[in-house]
């Protein structure tokens, strides 16, 4: 079996990455957010009056997974939004694609970049998820189950990203095709679906729950919420977990079938 990493594509983008400056301060701005409200709410419990406060892990556990996963996902659509739409901009584009690798290699390559993004991203987040175990937060498995669904939440994100990069021409034009599909996928379907759920009025469980399978639980922090919800939930894991993993999965094909075809375009 081929090694997916043994790719020149790969490697040239991700030494382009690295030397460009601006990833560190995205970088800073993303460790900034989390560490500021940790801060505060410890400098909060070591007043004598809130010594004893009991959601201290909680509240820094909460601060690291949702503030990270927010982030992680509209951080790791931005970087990958431009991957391919830049190459085109710089007149770069043609070369590459007149290479010997394919487009499907190229968008394999670029698509593994971006992964390895928003894997150096999520990892910057290990120590505030560290620090709410030690005050008493969330258990450590359900902290590090919490942090691979951000990740995969992230991968997804950034393979769309990468297809709409591909599809579209400018980086502009890729930007605010993002942010438009991730508005949709945010906002739209779950404000339709309740809409809907609202007028359909089931009556019968089943047919709630599949509501909330079409229109909720594939959502980025909705398995999360179902994780600190803990036994106070009905809901069962598995109307939970198998609509998230089967929508994931479709967003990281759909966005790499949309970088080959805009690569192959370019040769066509």
């Amino acid at each position: 079996m081929k090694n997916p990493f043994d790719n020149p594509v790969y490697w040239l983008d991700s030494r382009a990455r690295v030397r460009e400056r601006r990833l560190w301060i995205l970088a800073s701005f993303f460790l900034s957010v989390p560490l500021a409200i940790s801060c505060l709410l410890l400098a909060t419990i070591v007043k004598p009056e809130h010594s004893s406060f009991p959601g201290a892990g909680i509240a820094i556990s909460s601060v690291a997974v949702f503030s990270h996963c927010a982030l992680l996902t509209l951080l790791s659509a931005l970087g990958a939004a431009q991957r391919i739409s830049q190459e085109r901009e710089r007149r770069t584009l043609p070369a590459l694609v007149n290479s010997p690798l394919d487009a499907r290699r190229i968008a394999n390559g670029k698509l593994l970049g971006a992964w390895r993004f928003s894997a150096w991203l999520a990892c910057l987040t290990l120590p505030f998820l560290a620090a709410g175990a030690i005050w008493g937060g969330l258990s450590i498995p359900t902290l590090l189950f919490a942090w691979i669904l951000n990740l995969a939440v992230a991968l997804s994100a950034a393979s769309l990203a990468l297809g709409l990069s591909g599809l579209f021409g400018r980086s502009l034009s890729a930007y605010l095709a993002t942010g438009a599909a991730l508005f949709l996928w945010c906002a739209v379907i779950p404000i339709v679906g309740g809409i809907a759920m609202a007028a359909a009025a089931p009556t019968e469980n089943s047919v709630e729950r599949l509501y909330e399978a079409l229109t909720i639980w594939h959502l980025p922090m909705a398995p999360q919420i179902w994780l600190y919800m803990g036994s106070d939930t009905e809901v069962p894991w598995y109307i939970v977990f198998c609509p998230a993993l089967v929508v994931w999965s479709s967003i990281c094909l759909i966005g790499r079938a949309l970088a080959i075809r805009g690569l192959r375009r370019e040769v066509h």
